[in-house]
Formats: structure tokens, C-alpha cells, sequence
């Protein structure tokens, strides 16, 4: 399969730097690409996951918009549905999960991508709270490779699973 999907900060409240978001988000894509990955999956949430839409769309890779209902922007602003309908148009292929939105699309969305995944991005600052932690878990309770950058310090981590012992 050779994907790989992102998962991150939704919004950027945090006295993050935007240069050094692009940048880290730059770097997980290129680490991606060097491990043989052809394609990228997003949840098109506002934040890391509409920015890394906006990077691979940049740089002319495959990306395919994961959206977990067809209303997911319905709450936000004239301006953020304006650019996100316009991302999505530069999408190679766009999967709508559920019709509209009730309590845990975006929690099936996001064992949707890691379930067709091989590798997972993540900007994460750690924090244990909230859905990017709890995509983590899922992550790793899936023995997927993971990649982190950490928009505070702006390093990555890399998480490799334990390799299964052949026996026989």
C-alpha cells in the first residue's frame, strides 16, 4: 500500500511558529518519502491536517482528503470552508465516511487512517490529552512506525514497533 497519514494539533493556538510548522511537516513528508511511501492520507481538520493537504498539493505528491462526515466545516468560518473547498479540489481522491455528523466520525475517521496505513506522521508536543494523543494510542496499540515532530521544540522523534520474532 505505501501510505501514510497525518495527525496533529488542530488548531495552532499555541505560540507555535508557522515557518517551523511548514518545515516540520516538510521533513515528516520527506522521511515518508524515504521509506518508499507513494501516498498521503489527511482527516482535513482545521490546523495540521489542512496544512500538510496544503504542503503535499505544494509539492505535487498523492494525497487523498479522509473527511469523517460531508458536513465536517459546517462551523467554521465563510474563509476556512472557502480555502478547505479549494484543497480539496486539489485532492487525488476524496472518501467521505459518514453522511453527517454525530458523536465519534472523527474518532471511526481516524482508526479509518490508521487502518490503512502503513506509517503515521504526527505533530505532537506530547501532551496526553485530547484526539491527537488518542490517534497515538491507536497508532501504537497498532504497531505502526511513527514519526513525530514536536512543534515546541521542534524536533523529531521516530518510534519504530518491536519486530515479531520468527520461530519458524
Amino acid at each position: 500500500m505505501n501510505t501514510a497519514f497525518i495527525t496533529g494539533h488542530r488548531t495552532f493556538d499555541y505560540p507555535f511558529d508557522y515557518p517551523s510548522l511548514r518545515q516540520g511537516i516538510n521533513q515528516l513528508t520527506n522521511l515518508a518519502l524515504n521509506r518508499g511511501i507513494k501516498t498521503f492520507l489527511t482527516g482535513m481538520a482545521l490546523g495540521t491536517d489542512t496544512l500538510a493537504a496544503l504542503i503535499w498539493a505544494e509539492r505535487y505528491l498523492t494525497w487523498k482528503a479522509i473527511l469523517p462526515c460531508s458536513d465536517q466545516d459546517s462551523k467554521w468560518t465563510y474563509k476556512q470552508q472557502q480555502d478547505y473547498r479549494q484543497l480539496l479540489a486539489k485532492a487525488t481522491e476524496i472518501k467521505v465516511l459518514y453522511p453527517k455528523y454525530c458523536q465519534g466520525v472523527m474518532q471511526g475517521r481516524n482508526q479509518y487512517l490508521v487502518d490503512n496505513s502503513q506509517l503515521c506522521l504526527a505533530v505532537w508536543d506530547g501532551k496526553q490529552s485530547g484526539g491527537t494523543y488518542l490517534t497515538i494510542q491507536m497508532v501504537r496499540k497498532a504497531k505502526l512506525p511513527l514519526i513525530i515532530f514536536n512543534p515546541k521544540t521542534c524536533e523529531i522523534i521516530i518510534e519504530e514497533p518491536p519486530k515479531q520474532l520468527e520461530l519458524f
